[in-house]
């Protein structure tokens, strides 16, 4: 059998040669690299939009739970209020409690020493150092409240009155003055035991204040 073989008979100009497409190195690693950074923060993009999503669902989950178990934490937060409140009043019993003897002594001489035309509105004591009492009380007469500051200052269980505020103001028939009193209690001295014990010193300062405000009312 007889290979055909085939001859080129024309000029090596006319030939038609294979062009071949070469680019330099310089050029081809920086777009490899450049498309290799474009695809992976595409890659992450997608990543973290995923994330965003799933937290996104998370947080409304969550939500949706604090919104239904809403009702549970404000009972609960009026609890603890409560709780608190109560635990205020025990620790308030317990203090007069262990210090009855002191504070039938203090009102014996708060009303006991009052002036004719004076009587007493409110106590309210405040922990120190020192320990002090704020008295509130009323009076016809102006002069009465410097000698019921005179009469309290002479008490061997109080150290210091001072005067926090006087005003005049109308009173149920007549205008009357208010004032303020703080008093510094005398830790350091001892309580001397009534004469007649807690009972009759509980019905004496019992029957003082409202025998002030008989006064008062004259």
């Amino acid at each position: 059998m007889i290979e055909k073989i085939e001859i080129n008979l024309l000029p090596v100009e006319y030939r038609v040669r294979k062009r071949s497409f070469n680019l330099p190195r310089s050029i081809v690693y920086p777009v490899v690299a450049l498309v290799v950074l474009v695809a992976g923060a595409g890659f992450y993009t997608i990543y973290l939009n995923e994330k965003q999503s799933r937290l996104t669902e998370e947080i409304a989950a969550i939500e949706k739970e604090i919104a239904a178990n809403k009702q549970v934490q404000e009972e609960i937060n009026k609890l603890r209020q409560e709780k608190q409140v109560t635990d205020q009043k025990i620790r308030a019993l317990e203090r007069i409690s262990v210090d009855r003897e002191k504070w039938v002594r203090l009102l014996e001489i708060f009303s006991g020493n009052l002036p004719t035309y004076a009587w007493l509105i409110s106590m309210r004591d405040e922990l120190g150092p020192p320990e002090k009492v704020q008295l509130e009380a009323r009076t016809y007469s102006f002069p009465e409240v410097a000698q019921y500051m005179s009469k309290l200052e002479e008490a061997e269980y109080i150290k210091n009155v001072t005067l926090t505020g006087i005003e005049q103001v109308q009173g149920p028939d007549r205008k009357v003055y208010r004032f303020n009193l703080t008093c510094d209690i005398n830790a350091d001295v001892g309580l001397r035991p009534a004469l007649e014990g807690d009972e009759q010193v509980k019905e004496t300062g019992a029957a003082a204040a409202p025998t002030g405000k008989r006064r008062g009312k004259r």
